[in-house]
């Protein structure tokens, strides 16, 4: 070997080393990354939930009555609901902060930020994975069988 590159032959090997557990330290995030662009790209094919519009109602109704332009919360708003508004009032301020009017675009934003949550979701996921387990290959077998799960990733969008 030419006597300059014997002398830098160990920093190359180890800098390629350091890119490649840099690439598996972060394989994750990479998932998660290109999964949230899939999903940006899928939203639009969903359709409307059966009770997306009782859930934005839900939470027009205690914004209006945070803001007290309502004496009090109609509860038959509620009478088949298990869950409030915790997720619902900071989508209805997301859609009013943007000013959307068209229901299409309102709708398209739902979508993007329910999936937005579950790729978070997802993403805190596979970190679990990896603490419990201290191996990469598991926490990213974690990673992808949670991602990848018909069921779970259909409800990403809507639930």
């Amino acid at each position: 070997m030419f006597p300059p590159l014997r002398r830098i032959a160990p920093q190359l090997a180890g800098g390629r080393r350091a890119a490649r557990n840099l690439l598996i330290d972060r394989s994750g995030l990479i998932i998660c990354a290109l999964f949230l662009l899939a999903g940006l790209a899928l939203a639009g094919d969903y359709g409307i939930n059966y009770d997306e519009r009782a859930q934005r109602q839900i939470a027009q109704a205690n914004l209006d009555y945070i803001l007290g332009q309502a004496d009090r919360i109609d509860t038959e708003l509620y009478h088949d609901r298990v869950y409030g508004v915790v997720f619902e009032l900071p989508l209805l301020l997301a859609e009013q902060l943007l000013g959307l009017e068209d229901y299409h675009d309102v709708h398209r934003l739902r979508l993007t930020l329910t999936h937005l949550l579950f790729i978070v979701g997802a993403f805190f996921c596979w970190r679990l994975a990896y603490r419990l387990t201290d191996h990469r290959l598991i926490a990213l077998l974690t990673l992808l069988l949670f991602l990848l799960h018909p069921r779970l990733y259909a409800h990403s969008y809507l639930n």
